[in-house]
């Protein structure tokens, strides 16, 4: 009964006997609804989550989250999506570096290395976003406008089985091929 009358359903709730099936939901209801607000707000007045504000709009499972059965390859797009990675706009924000100043270390672009940087623009994976786009305008099934902007913000959003695991397998492979680049580089600079 103590937690039923935690939950805050603004509901009277005297005694068990008085609990019917329609007073719990209600009560399931407007918890998550009340859940659901707190969610957005934290979205809506988080710096970090910019990217994930982008391409979330609804609190619901995430398809690619039952889609992609290879985990490493969840694993980079769940970090992706969530800023949870070491791309210099996560990692400037724990070394208090300015943000015009998280410059890309892969590339010579010169160009703030954000998650739209990353998929879109990063020379350094060129070549395998060239393959990955080529294999997403060969598949019929395929429906996304595939323009810059769409791809760092509407293939995110893809619901389709096979655009989203092309998709996750090409930023796993980018996230391989970046941290080769920066092996090689610090080693060239010992």
């Amino acid at each position: 009964m103590d937690i039923v009358k935690t939950l805050n359903c603004n509901r009277a709730i005297p005694d068990l006997d008085s609990l019917t099936t329609n007073l719990v939901e209600s009560c399931v209801k407007d918890t998550k609804e009340n859940y659901q607000r707190f969610w957005r707000h934290k979205l809506e007045n988080s710096s970090k989550l910019t990217f994930y504000t982008s391409i979330k709009e609804d609190y619901e499972l995430e398809t690619y989250l039952t889609t992609i059965t290879n985990s490493n390859q969840r694993k980079h797009l769940t970090q992706l999506r969530l800023s949870n990675h070491k791309l210099m706009i996560e990692l400037g924000r724990y070394k208090n570096i300015p943000r015009e100043d998280r410059i890309c270390k892969v590339c010579q672009a010169g160009e703030i290395e954000t998650e739209h940087h990353f998929l879109t623009s990063c020379e350094a994976y060129s070549s395998l976003r060239e393959n990955f786009l080529n294999d997403l305008e060969s598949d019929p099934t395929n429906e996304t406008d595939l323009n810059e902007h769409s791809l760092s913000v509407e293939i995110m959003k893809s619901t389709d089985k096979e655009t989203v695991i092309k998709l996750s397998k090409f930023i796993s492979l980018c996230f391989e091929k970046r941290s080769k680049c920066l092996e090689a580089r610090n080693a060239d600079s010992q």
